[in-house]
């Protein structure tokens, strides 16, 4: 008589999710209730009759299901933000980052062939596909993190293809991997060890770690970006 469903969007495609929220009306016409968690603002538009919202694990408002997104969003977040950003028109720079004939190897084929491309100064460069069709291979190609069958990568001018990860780093080439938890974290650690891995150099003493400013590092950043 209940169903509740835990973001069953995440992995489906938007033809899958109106034939899903179809299927979610019919059953509600026959008398059943549907409780749908999700943090996707134009899903509550399109099947929610009331919402409710929660922050740090408290009820902190009831809306109906025509509220403004706005409303929604604030309750989420408990301060107003800005649902619409109004982009400049782009005048792109030199080329900053130049990939040629790319090609790395996957468990049983190629996970990239041949893949070119360039980004310029002041561009936001998207790649789109179903997963598993070489995205994560690319990307870990480009921080160095996967070796390369052959190809070139230059970064600002310079030929990274077989620099160090941390030569990259130093050079400017930053990684938000696309799995926090196995990838973009130690989880055994403290936030202070985290925020400071591939940045050790920057707190270190002869022989030892300086672990007061490591936390009072790590005490700004958590204020600063409420961690």
């Amino acid at each position: 008589q209940v169903l509740i469903l835990d973001e069953p969007t995440a992995v489906l495609t938007p033809g899958e999710v109106k034939r899903l929220f179809t299927l979610l009306r019919t059953l509600v016409a026959e008398g059943k209730t549907v409780v749908l968690v999700t943090h996707k603002l134009d899903e509550v538009h399109a099947i929610a009759d009331r919402v409710t919202v929660l922050r740090k694990g408290k009820v902190v408002a009831e809306l109906p299901g025509d509220a403004p997104p706005e409303d929604i969003a604030r309750a989420m977040v408990g301060r107003p933000v800005l649902l619409e950003v109004h982009k400049p028109p782009a005048h792109p720079g030199d080329v900053v980052l130049a990939v040629a004939g790319l090609r790395v190897a996957g468990r049983t084929k190629e996970a990239l062939s041949d893949v070119s491309f360039e980004v310029r100064a002041g561009e936001i460069l998207g790649f789109a596909g179903v997963e598993g069709n070489g995205q994560s291979e690319l990307v870990e190609a480009l921080a160095g993190l996967r070796a390369v069958t052959s190809g070139a990568i230059r970064f600002d001018g310079k030929d990274v293809l077989h620099a160090s990860v941390a030569a990259r780093q130093e050079a400017g080439l930053g990684l938000v991997p696309e799995d926090r938890q196995t990838r973009g974290l130690a989880l055994e650690l403290s936030i202070a060890d985290n925020l400071h891995l591939g940045r050790l150099a920057e707190v270190s003493r002869p022989l030892r770690l300086d672990r007061k400013a490591m936390q009072d590092r790590a005490r700004q950043s958590v204020a600063d970006y409420a961690v």
